[in-house]
């Protein structure tokens, strides 16, 4: 049988993080660019998508509302690589978004993944793309349906080897789907499977998400909102190619990924494992570099390949590895390394480290060949670590000890160095058999710390750790080498890690996303998105707008940074080209990736009142040592210009509430997880005051 790779169950999957996004619109997040950085050069906008039929669905009130499509652009921007790219959805129990379209509590259960192939075979070549128009979902007969946009993935590969499974069943051409293609063709092909793709494809992953399904308060039927787009880049899972993503229709957001050429980002991936940091870190058993992420160097360990795949690394007798070395893949091993050798160095410190540096009451030779001098600090933390992990084993056989879960005798029955390891770097809970949401840890805690206290810690005091002068000085103290792969070999905005989630994970408003490879082209903005740069404009709703989740707020805004264009220095056009849905609550939106400050920001709401602000300088770091809720921004007064802030209404007359609504700006700053994040925050519209 195929080897699948076994995602990380700490990482919440794609649709439910985007629920919390959307819970969060009152308070949006955001980015932008620093002061004196180039004028980013103006992107080709991606073509009008091909038409597609829209969908009927149910506002709150049971009303019909008309659901358009959204669109996934895809760009090849390599110089001379074809690029194969496949969609996929998942399977799901209970099918939310479309119980949030119809207003029904019916479970809706996809039982299959359906597959989307674009040029079958053919791929996109090197300078075209395909914008594919994709509606909430396609019905195939009166109790099955294709759910587009519910936690969908983008393969994106540069060999086709593998991509088809022989059991796969082709379908007919799915209702409301169409394609479009620039300087190629773009044909589609559909199956349905029972299964994912296998790891060893010459392949990167990436996850999306459109719109969110929410249960509204003291209602019992969920609704769909359907504004914003989530997505990721599973660079935690492995790294093969520079993918970057961004929305389409939102030039305010900046790209995430990467956008370096796949011959730079292949030298980095070699410079990497020829490091002292990285010598020795598995890589997968293809012909081109692709590297496994920090915990899938433990949990695929042992996986083995079909004997049929062809793969560089086979022994003589028996099944090919999924994960090897180098020195195998450069032909340099021996029939039993080909079959036994799945590490090095760097992975061998990381064993050595915690093997050295915690107290465990076994033998560990088969996992430890050298003691580590450990300093006192790392001791505490990593002995911390342990402990809640191992506390959250004793839940787990608490609850086989109450009958939770599947059988009488546990899956996981002994807490012990390796299952520490593979759970640990997973950041993920002991529940094998009792379901995927059991014994969160969330709910696990020990003397002195919880969840919240031991997860930070975690992240920054370990899976950083790279950045501290005593570990970049001696590399046996590393924590986690792939971390400093991604985030600053690569320099990266993604995931490293399973609970690196608030830098990987977007949830922006738009139409739709645009991927490349390769590079910037086709992106509406070509700058990287960073949440310090940047922040986040919110505004109060309305008592009597609480619980109406489908009243909106803002019909439109834009963003204008001074002195870049030469026609309009300083701002003085009514530029508003993001339009806001209009049938959705909505109480703010995020400023982000703009070429320099100052800013002028512009939005009007639902009664025509213009709100214009002047934003003179970033927000300064908030210092780790203060309470940021109280004592940040330390640049506060700098921010917002209060006397260029003016509300006018429809009739271009200042509104008498101006002085009010804009006397009382409030830049912030709230610690999210491992960020800081910006705010400005006003009152509610005019009209309300």
């Amino acid at each position: 049988m195929p080897y699948y790779v076994e995602r990380a169950a700490a990482r919440v999957p794609v649709t439910s993080r985007i629920g919390g996004a959307l819970l969060l619109m009152l308070a949006l997040a955001a980015c932008g660019g620093g002061d004196g950085d180039p004028v980013p050069v103006p992107q080709q906008v991606p073509p009008p998508p091909p038409p597609s039929t829209p969908i009927e669905c149910q506002d709150a009130g049971g009303n019909p509302t008309v659901l358009e499509p959204k669109t996934i652009t895809l760009y090849n921007n390599s110089a001379d690589s074809t690029v194969y790219p496949v969609l996929a959805t998942s399977k799901n129990a209970v099918n939310e978004w479309l119980q949030g379209c119809l207003r029904s509590t019916e479970s809706y259960p996809t039982e299959y993944v359906y597959k989307l192939y674009v040029n079958e075979g053919k791929g996109i070549p090197p300078g075209s793309s395909v914008t594919i128009t994709l509606p909430l979902y396609s019905k195939l007969q009166e109790d099955r349906y294709i759910t587009w946009w519910n936690g969908g993935r983008v393969v994106l590969a540069d060999r086709n080897d593998r991509l088809r499974n022989e059991n796969d069943t082709k379908l007919a051409a799915p209702y409301g789907v169409a394609c479009q293609g620039q300087n190629t063709g773009c044909e589609l092909s559909t199956y349905s499977s029972d299964v994912q793709f296998p790891e060893n494809i010459y392949a990167q992953l990436s996850e999306y998400t459109f719109g969110d399904s929410i249960l509204p308060p003291n209602d019992t039927k969920r609704i769909l909102k359907p504004e914003n787009v989530g997505y990721n880049i599973s660079y935690v899972d492995h790294v093969y190619l520079p993918v970057a993503i961004g929305p389409r229709n939102n030039p305010y957001i900046g790209y995430s990924g990467s956008a370096q050429s796949l011959a730079d980002f292949r030298k980095h991936l070699a410079s990497f494992l020829g490091s002292p940091v990285g010598q020795g870190w598995p890589v997968y058993n293809l012909d081109e570099l692709k590297l496994p992420g920090g915990y899938n160097i433990f949990a695929q360990r042992s996986g083995t390949l079909p004997p049929t795949d062809e793969v560089p690394v086979k022994p003589a007798t028996g099944f090919p590895p999924v994960l090897t070395v180098l020195q195998c893949i450069q032909g340099q091993c021996s029939d039993a390394q080909k079959a036994s050798l799945h590490f090095g160095e760097a992975v061998q410190r990381v064993q050595n480290l915690w093997g050295s540096c915690v107290a465990w009451n076994e033998d560990l030779s088969a996992y430890v060949t050298e003691t580590v001098t450990c300093p006192q600090a790392m001791r505490d933390r990593l002995a911390v670590v342990k402990q809640f992990f191992e506390q959250n084993h004793k839940n787990y056989l608490a609850m086989y000890a109450d009958r939770k879960c599947e059988g009488a005798t546990p899956l996981k029955p002994t807490f012990n160095y390796w299952e520490a390891m593979t759970h640990i770097y997973g950041w993920v809970p002991f529940n094998e058999g009792c379901g995927a949401a059991a014994n969160p840890l969330a709910d696990t805690q020990i003397p002195g710390w919880n969840h919240a206290q031991a997860q930070s810690m975690y992240i920054h005091e370990l899976q950083y750790n790279h950045q501290q002068p005593e570990v970049a000085a001696d590399p046996r103290l590393l924590f986690n080498p792939y971390v400093q792969l991604i985030h600053d070999d690569l320099q990266m905005n993604a995931y490293a890690f399973s609970v690196d989630d608030a830098v990987g994970f977007m949830s922006e408003l738009g139409d739709g996303l645009v991927f490349t490879v390769g590079g910037t082209h086709g992106l509406e903005n070509p700058k990287q998105f960073n949440y310090a740069d940047g922040f986040s404009l919110a505004i109060g709703v309305p008592t009597s707008l609480r619980d109406r989740a489908n009243a909106p707020l803002i019909k439109k805004y834009g963003v204008c940074a001074l002195n870049q264009d030469g026609s309009d220095p300083n701002c003085e056009q009514d530029k508003q080209d993001v339009v806001m849905p209009g049938n959705s609550q909505i109480a703010g939106f995020r400023v982000g990736t703009v070429p320099s400050y100052p800013i002028r920001v512009r939005f009007t709401d639902l009664n025509d009142n213009v709100y214009s602000l002047l934003v003179n300088a970033r927000f300064a770091a908030c210092p780790s040592e203060v309470d940021a809720a109280t004592q940040c921004p330390v640049n506060r007064a700098e921010i917002v210009d209060n006397a260029s802030c003016t509300v006018t209404n429809g009739k271009g007359e200042a509104h008498p509430k101006s002085n009010d609504w804009c006397l009382n700006a409030n830049p912030n700053q709230q610690r999210e997880k491992q960020l800081t994040k910006n705010y400005v925050s006003f009152p509610q519209p005019v009209d309300f005051m």
